[in-house]
């Protein structure tokens, strides 16, 4: 088997585990070919509000400005990953109003119409433009070269727990005497950031910034986990007008 995402924290300890593979499987990881420290930035907003415990409102209006500031500055060319479908939503109809980018192109999963498929070929046909999706966003997306230059992880992609599928593995877990979200939960958050993280860089000559509006990431123990599993990347946090410049410097 071979992929880029069968690590957490550079262990292959859970795909093994979930594959029933513990025994006698020989595992090795390939250094990327990509230059990662050169081409890509992950900045890490200091002032934005908490996505737990904030209302969907509140936090969308917010969002929605925050995301116009960067697409003005990356004349557009990016893909935001959403985990909830209301969340969205909201910050779709939000940023549709905002007359600072009604010159770009504004897609979203689930709002306009087509595939995932159909929906990455009308982002590619426009010079400025906007893609909003959800959790099929986050893998099988390919969209190389200049055509993506800003990736937004708006919440750190943990499963919901009212999913039925993910309350039985819980569940399972839980009658098994284990820690449900260190062996479950986690492990598929960071396999699916993984996913996520990838759809930036895509070949060698590719460049591009990453924004991660949780900021669970930096202020948990468990957020170091995510990055831990990522190639290094400079990690840059700050206050918005601060991410803006660094923004500009970047693809100066």
């Amino acid at each position: 088997m071979t992929s880029a995402t069968l690590t957490v924290d550079d262990s292959f300890a859970y795909i093994r585990k979930e594959l029933g593979l513990d025994e006698g499987i020989a595992t090795e990881q390939i250094k990327s070919p990509f230059c990662y420290k050169e081409n890509a930035r992950i900045l890490i907003p200091s002032d934005m509000l908490p996505v737990k415990g904030t209302p969907v409102e509140e936090y969308t209006s917010r969002l929605a400005l925050y995301l116009s500031a960067i697409a003005r500055e990356t004349s557009g060319r990016m893909l935001v990953l959403f985990t909830a479908h209301e969340m969205l939503q909201k910050t779709y109809r939000k940023m549709s109003q905002d007359a600072s980018i009604a010159e770009y192109r504004i897609l979203a999963q689930g709002v306009s119409s087509g595939s995932p498929a159909r929906l990455t070929k009308q982002f590619l046909a426009f010079d400025k433009a906007i893609l909003l999706g959800t959790m099929s966003f986050w893998e099988g997306v390919d969209i190389p070269g200049d055509d993506l230059s800003c990736l937004v992880i708006v919440r750190l992609p943990f499963a919901p727990l009212e999913d039925s599928y993910t309350k039985a593995q819980i569940a399972l877990r839980k009658k098994m005497g284990l820690n449900a979200f260190q062996t479950y939960s986690l492990p598929e958050a960071v396999l699916r950031f993984k996913q996520g993280f990838g759809r930036l860089i895509r070949r060698e000559t590719d460049r591009g910034i990453v924004f991660v509006f949780d900021n669970r990431v930096d202020t948990t123990a468990f957020g170091k986990t995510f990055l831990h599993s990522i190639p290094e990347v400079p990690i840059i946090k700050g206050r918005e007008l601060e991410l803006l410049e660094e923004v500009k410097k970047f693809f100066e």
